[in-house]
């Protein structure tokens, strides 16, 4: 399935709505992890993200358009949708990445979701990635 980034719900003078390509892709989405028996823990979670887009031929963008925090709410209103747990408020911690897919890749977005009762979690994320770029 194609990622798609969340888009911003439209307010008129009757009401306020979300865009019709969002509003499919959440049905979806909702309705594959509802098929995967996907178990959530309780508790505060980290949730790691990775987009991965197709590249249109004529592009010459280095990475998906479309800003990270959008893509990243996609999959977290999904999660939602499908009922897996009851809001997003227990994430605690996101590790996000987009991309573009590689020769012979699906576009796909992947979603790891882990308990932690770590309070120092982002200072150990930080750390372990700066030791990538040292």
């Amino acid at each position: 399935m194609e990622p798609l980034p969340a888009s911003r719900p439209r307010v008129t003078k009757w009401g306020t709505y979300i865009a019709k390509p969002y509003k499919g892709w959440l049905a979806e989405a909702a309705k594959y992890l509802k098929t995967v028996n996907a178990v959530v823990p309780e508790g505060p979670l980290v949730v790691a993200v990775e987009v991965v887009c197709t590249k249109a031929r004529t592009s010459k963008l280095v990475t998906p358009k479309g800003d990270i925090d959008n893509y990243l709410k996609a999959p977290l209103d999904a999660i939602t949708h499908a009922k897996l747990w009851e809001d997003d408020k227990w994430v605690t911690t996101v590790i996000a990445s987009k991309r573009f897919a590689a020769t012979g890749e699906a576009a796909h977005t992947s979603v790891r979701i882990y308990a932690t009762v770590q309070k120092t979690v982002f200072a150990r994320v930080c750390e372990f990635i700066g030791s990538l770029f040292r």
